[in-house]
């Protein structure tokens, strides 16, 4: 798997991947035009959209109502070094809640998922020049 990362000026870089082009930007006050999501955003919204396709497919397992389901995610930077997230919480809300039986199911589903997994299973990481 590979994807393509290229400085576009400012503070702005596109990535491009499967044929799809996304801008990451930072915020005016971080000296960006705020044209995209910032990598944190982004790396938040990945979770949070693995975590919505677990629960999708949970649904149509267990024939969960699924049609406008939403995921809202909040996160917060840690006040120590070093600079890190250290708190995320992903509410998954169903059209029609989530029946009682099918609640502590959807978790064990939902933490399945790859980034999850990805995060709670560091990888190794290499940087090269």
């Amino acid at each position: 798997m590979e994807l393509t990362i290229n400085y576009t000026g400012g503070m702005q870089f596109e990535v491009k991947v499967r044929g799809h082009s996304i801008i990451v930007d930072q915020p005016t006050d971080s000296g960006g035009k705020d044209e995209g999501p910032t990598p944190p955003e982004l790396f938040v919204a990945s979770l949070g959209t693995c975590i919505g396709v677990y629960a999708l497919w949970f649904c149509q397992k267990h024939k969960i109502p699924y049609e406008g389901m939403k995921i809202s995610m909040t996160w917060s930077k840690s006040p120590a070094p070093p600079a890190r997230i250290d708190n995320i919480e992903a509410h998954i809300t169903l059209p029609q809640g989530c029946p009682e039986m099918h609640k502590a199911g959807l978790v064990v589903q939902a933490k399945q998922c790859l980034m999850h997994n990805t995060i709670t299973h560091a990888p190794e990481i290499r940087i090269i020049v």
